[in-house]
């Protein structure tokens, strides 16, 4: 009986041993309806609940979910600081906000730890971005792709199209035979190799097999426009020009071995001469698309006839600001250029500028649209001056704009009201941070070294592509000047992989191969890129966008001299925002 009695005890003992312990109070006063609030995706009171909970206890978990709280208010300077406040965490929390930080910073040059569980979409949106940023979209895409499958509330279908859309059937090929694909990703990588051809019969196999699948919108993206006239000044002045954009064209339509759209060229003359027979000839071959034309005769005729219900791509701007033709407008905008030299000023932190631009029209036109440009950032033009182009030296204009002439007036008084002589040397307005100079590369080859007499050799000098030149031995004198251009005519062969054909044999003008490559890249998806806008394609022209107007943008790489030759600079590294401000003090209460 005392054995039974005993093997009952402890039969009893073991089964209390498994029950869960429960504390006789809460440990953290408040801690559960702070976690109630975070869940919910209540910040604001979030942030109310686990501010008592910090300033009492002063756990690394609590100024995180602070942190964390602030992040999803957007923010982002409290997040940083209550972030700033944890001392040593491996929380994947934590390694998300410190990631989410870099990136609204801009700072793309770090390498995220794989996350899984419940936090894995939060990472796969991260992840995404950096791998866009640095042009890696295949894994951008698979990430997008599997945040899709995790999480409906993400709406990243336009994302993914977006970075498959910038591959090359090389990459898609490749990324189909990788063995971690899975189905919905395969879906999705076949659909985009379809898009590239997009022959009616594949993207019926594609839709029998993929039902319901959401890829079926890559097919909605691009116009199935088959034949394409060209209109081109292709005698006369413009001839070589003409050339170099009808290579590009013609390599951008057989770089993945398909010919769905045909091109027929129409010559409208050096000065518009031939317009009219090119137009109705265009019209009467049953185009259902017109690229062109490229000079501003034919485009004022064209105005004038405001008749067609065909699409058109023109191949430079309209004069007035409006747009009631609804033409789309492709060009090697100056005024685009100009806009990445006020955003690059401002993000190296050179926001008081001299500028020197040509005494003609278009100089001062370009000027005054860079001023308005740079005080919209902030930026501030502090002294200018005009030169004319056909002179040798522009002493005058330099001396005015960076002030000697201001200096040396300044000393002859002071000599004056002494009465004594005195060495002195003219000084530059000590003002200035940077100097932007509007000019072609002759021009700019006499302006550097004034500059450099004039004592202004230390104010780092920005320019345009219009300063680029061939000649490394006469380019010497532009050692130091930072320019914008596209990376494919700054190194080329640095895009080999992408555009999927041997750039060493291109001869023409890399600049005009560049723009008649992309007009042919991009007229497919225009009206998509037009009602989406921000929508980047990555062109060799540059990142192009399409506004509202119907107007492409260029956003380009950065170029510097070194030595006589144009050397392509790395995407720019901003400052982080962890470490603007030091961390707030929080006080006891």
């Amino acid at each position: 009986m005392k054995n039974i009695c005993l093997v009952f005890v402890i039969l009893l003992i073991s089964a209390c041993g498994n029950q869960p312990i429960r504390p006789d109070k809460q440990q953290y006063q408040g801690l559960e309806k702070a976690h109630y609030y975070y869940q919910q995706k209540e910040y604001k009171n979030a942030v109310q609940a686990f501010t008592q909970l910090y300033t009492k206890y002063r756990k690394d978990d609590f100024a995180i979910y602070l942190a964390d709280s602030y992040l999803q208010l957007k923010d982002y300077q409290q997040a940083k600081q209550y972030y700033s406040l944890v001392k040593n965490s491996k929380s994947p929390l934590y390694k998300l906000i410190q990631a989410e930080l870099y990136i609204y910073d801009d700072r793309y040059n770090f390498k995220l730890d794989n996350i899984e569980g419940q936090l894995r979409p939060r990472y796969l949106v991260l992840q995404a971005k950096i791998d866009s940023y640095h042009n890696n979209h295949i894994n951008a895409a698979l990430a997008l792709i599997e945040l899709s499958s995790l999480d409906s509330s993400y709406d990243v279908t336009n994302s993914i199209i977006v970075n498959l859309l910038q591959l090359t059937e090389k990459q898609l090929v490749a990324a189909l035979f990788n063995l971690e694909t899975t189905e919905l990703q395969q879906g999705w990588l076949e659909a985009a190799t379809i898009t590239l051809a997009q022959d009616d019969e594949s993207v019926e196999q594609w839709r029998a097999r993929w039902q319901n699948h959401p890829a079926s919108q890559m097919f909605n993206l691009t116009n199935n426009y088959k034949n394409v006239a060209v209109l081109l000044p292709l005698t006369g002045k413009y001839e070589k020009i003409s050339e170099s954009i009808q290579q590009g064209m013609m390599a951008a339509l057989y770089r993945n071995a398909s010919s769905r759209q045909q091109l027929t060229f129409f010559d409208t003359g050096s000065n518009g001469e031939s317009f009219s027979y090119a137009w109705y000839g265009a019209i009467e071959s049953g185009a259902d698309f017109i690229i062109g034309p490229l000079e501003k005769n034919s485009i004022a005729q064209l105005v004038q006839i405001n008749s067609s219900t065909v699409p058109v791509m023109l191949l430079n701007e309209l004069e007035q600001e409006n747009n009631p033709f609804g033409f789309y407008q492709f060009s090697l905008s100056k005024e685009d250029e100009v806009r990445n030299v006020a955003n690059r000023l401002w993000q190296e932190k050179r926001k008081r500028i001299m500028l020197l631009a040509p005494e003609t029209n278009s100089g001062r036109k370009l000027a005054r649209y860079f001023e308005q440009e740079f005080n919209s950032i902030g930026g501030q033009v502090v002294s200018y001056a005009f030169y004319p182009e056909a002179a040798h030296d522009y002493s005058r204009e330099i001396k005015q704009a960076i002030g000697l002439n201001d200096s040396t007036v300044r000393a002859r008084n002071l000599k004056t009201i002494i009465g004594e002589k005195f060495k002195n040397t003219a000084q530059i307005r000590p003002d200035v941070d940077a100097i932007f100079i509007l000019a072609k590369n002759k021009n700019a080859r006499l302006i550097k070294p004034q500059l450099k007499f004039y004592q202004a050799e230390n104010v780092p000098v920005y320019s345009t592509s219009q300063i680029q030149g061939n000649n490394a031995e006469h380019n010497k004198d532009l050692n130091g000047i930072k320019f914008c251009q596209s990376q494919f005519v700054i190194d080329s062969d640095s895009l080999e992989n992408k555009v999927n054909f041997d750039t060493t044999k291109i001869e023409s003008n890399k600049k005009f191969f560049a723009f008649g490559f992309d007009a042919i890249a991009m007229f497919p998806r225009l009206e998509w890129m037009q009602r989406m806008q921000n929508q980047q394609l990555e062109g060799l022209s540059g990142q192009l966008t399409v506004d509202g107007n119907g107007k492409v943008h260029r956003d380009l790489s950065w170029a510097q001299y070194q030595r006589g030759r144009a050397v392509l600079l790395p995407p720019i590294k901003l400052d982080s925002i962890l470490d603007v401000e030091p961390p707030i003090k929080v006080v006891n209460q």
